[in-house]
């Protein structure tokens, strides 16, 4: 394959992505492992969550039911509009 040659460009690398291999076409689960697909980290440390970084259980419950609740109040949006949605055929088509 021929490298192109384009008029405005200054050689720089912006993302050098020569480490990234191809995913498999066929079975695109079926190859390396997790840990073979990860790179191998500096220190045995990085992959414990440092003290400060752990949360205690009411900051836990507290991360959890806000997702919920946003969650929740996007639904109920989707639901508002669609009953209004309805609400407006059934009163247009009359």
């Amino acid at each position: 394959m021929s490298k192109k040659n384009y008029d405005d460009d200054d050689g720089r690398t912006i993302a050098d992505m020569s480490g990234i291999d191809r995913p498999p076409m066929l079975l695109p689960r079926i190859g390396k492992t997790k840990k073979q697909r990860q790179e191998p980290e500096e220190d045995g440390e990085a992959s414990q969550p440092r003290p400060e970084e752990q949360l205690t259980g009411d900051e836990r419950r507290g991360f959890i039911f806000g997702a919920l609740g946003a969650t929740l109040l996007i639904a109920a949006i989707f639901v508002a509009a669609a009953a209004i949605a309805i609400l407006l055929m059934t009163v247009i088509w009359r």
